[in-house]
């Protein structure tokens, strides 16, 4: 979680208080935190054996939502996980933003 948090706080210029309520998350799925983590270290997305939740890759939800880095795909991965009826349904719609 170390990797994350100082990610968000040194490269996305979060406050600590809210680096670690992004990262909590991460904290209940040990494979999608290491995903993540590759992705830290790489700036790419794992091309063998990708993570696949709901028939998805982080990539394949960073193509469908530029604006998304991989914390973002990464968190995407966890409501797939947490709520996948929820987030198929925001795929369909095309990750409206408000």
């Amino acid at each position: 979680m170390e990797k994350i948090i100082n990610y968000l706080i040194n490269e996305r210029n979060q406050k600590p208080e809210i680096a670690a309520k992004i990262a909590s998350p991460f904290g209940r799925h040990d494979d999608i935190r290491a995903e993540l983590e590759t992705w830290l270290e790489r700036r790419a997305y794992p091309k063998d054996n990708p993570l696949t939740i709901e028939g998805y890759t982080a990539e394949m939800i960073s193509k469908l939502a530029p604006f998304m880095d991989g914390v973002g795909a990464c968190n995407f991965l966890v409501t797939l996980r947490e709520r996948p009826e929820n987030g198929k349904r925001i795929i369909a719609e095309g990750f409206k933003r408000k």
